[in-house]
């Protein structure tokens, strides 16, 4: 049955980046499906990140809608920025933002959007609103709605929240972290139904709400693969200092001094936003035939995936953050290349590439073989074997967001 339901999300086009691909494609998907979509952002948002063709993505039936609000000055979230400095934000900077913008520094946007949205309800009365984090603004929001009207709410979790990693180099106060546990849980309570994007964070929030589904974000549909005269190894999105795969490039180094035939066809290429304490490694300097692009629109990025041969994704090697499983992953997926994921043993990202077998994954201090893997690859290259994975489609936005509208549909 037709429901009318609203989309609270920061970014939206033209947001460029993985953070915005999730509720863009759900959205379009789901007003296929016959709902009525009221998608709800924000005037003059601060993108890091902008792909004004992704504009051209959005559904006509969509409605969308702006709300103005006020927004931390750049000068506080060091906006262009990739470094892991950014989190760490020493000194007076990050004691301002831990005292006066908690849960984040979108926290000024919750009263309006509150207010617009109440106002909004009272013209076109919705069956229920979803709000997705981060920043994780967007759920206090849901929360007030929860508290004050009759909407039915889905918080949805791209990402945790207290274990959110940006948390743990912004936040040094114990009371602090007591108050983003306290929220995450009244969320949770609150909430009729809760989605998150990795299994072990649902299992975690299923226990203090049943309503809770594993939705991973899927990919569109299928990249078609291209010939290319390169054993090409790419990387794509932002790569901070906590995610440097540093074995990863003395393998690279030891292939490329050891074998003429890897030298010259092989070709690293990293596109998007790489932390300077990674390129400026020396491990990353030593290598030959390495290649940085800037942020590329997505349809470009399809292109570049098409003729790559392994497709590099990696967790946050970080103690405890291992229920992440980053939205590159499934678009990788969708060209069916080879996956190779540098990953801590035992998290989510490693577990979701044995369970698709879309490549395979190696722990930061791996060599040996990391190594192997890697030579083999190229040598089925050299031999002409296509690398092209099975990829089930129960994956693409399309399924999944069958799997949201039944969830929605027994709220």
């Amino acid at each position: 049955m037709s429901k009318k339901i609203g989309i609270l999300t920061y970014y939206w086009p033209p947001a460029g980046g993985s953070g915005v691909q999730r509720w863009l494609r759900f959205s379009n998907e789901l007003a296929k499906l016959g709902h009525d979509i009221h998608v709800f952002t924000f005037k003059n948002p601060k993108y890091p990140i902008v792909d004004k063709e992704l504009l051209n993505k959005v559904d006509s039936k969509v409605k969308v809608n702006f709300i103005s609000g006020f927004e931390l000055p750049n000068f506080l979230t060091n906006k262009n920025s990739n470094s892991a400095e950014s989190f760490k934000s020493s000194g007076v900077k990050s004691f301002v933002r831990e005292l006066f913008f908690f849960p984040d520094s979108r926290k000024y946007l919750i009263s309006p959007s509150v207010k617009y949205i109440k106002k909004y309800i009272k013209k076109t009365p919705l069956n229920c609103i979803i709000t997705s984090g981060p920043p994780h603004s967007m759920h206090l929001v849901g929360l007030k709605l929860k508290k004050t009207t009759n909407l039915k709410w889905i918080a949805d979790f791209r990402d945790p929240w207290s274990n959110f990693v940006q948390n743990k180099f912004l936040n040094k106060l114990e009371s602090t972290k007591i108050k983003h546990e306290k929220k995450e849980n009244l969320v949770l309570k609150f909430s009729d139904a809760v989605l998150t994007t990795s299994k072990s964070l649902n299992n975690k929030f299923k226990k203090k709400n049943h309503n809770t589904f594993y939705t991973p974000s899927g990919f569109e549909n299928f990249i078609k693969p291209k010939a290319y005269n390169k054993f090409r190894i790419l990387y794509a999105g932002s790569m901070k200092e906590f995610q440097n795969p540093i074995n990863l490039w003395i393998v690279l180094g030891e292939l490329i001094e050891s074998d003429n035939s890897f030298k010259n066809l092989v070709e690293i290429v990293l596109i998007g936003s790489i932390d300077k304490n990674i390129t400026e490694n020396k491990e990353f300097r030593l290598l030959q035939n390495t290649k940085i692009v800037s942020y590329l629109s997505k349809n470009n990025l399809d292109k570049e995936i098409s003729i790559s041969e392994l497709l590099m994704v990696c967790s946050v090697n970080i103690e405890g953050s291992n229920d992440i499983i980053p939205g590159k992953f499934f678009h990788y997926l969708s060209s069916r290349k080879r996956i190779l994921g540098i990953t801590n043993k035992g998290t989510d990202l490693e577990n979701i590439i044995k369970e698709t077998k879309s490549g395979m994954s190696f722990s930061y201090d791996n060599h040996t073989d990391l190594k192997n893997y890697i030579y083999k690859c190229f040598s089925d290259y050299k031999e002409g074997k296509a690398s092209s994975q099975k990829t089930d489609n129960k994956f693409l936005s399309s399924n999944i967001a069958s799997k949201i509208d039944k969830i929605v549909s027994k709220l």
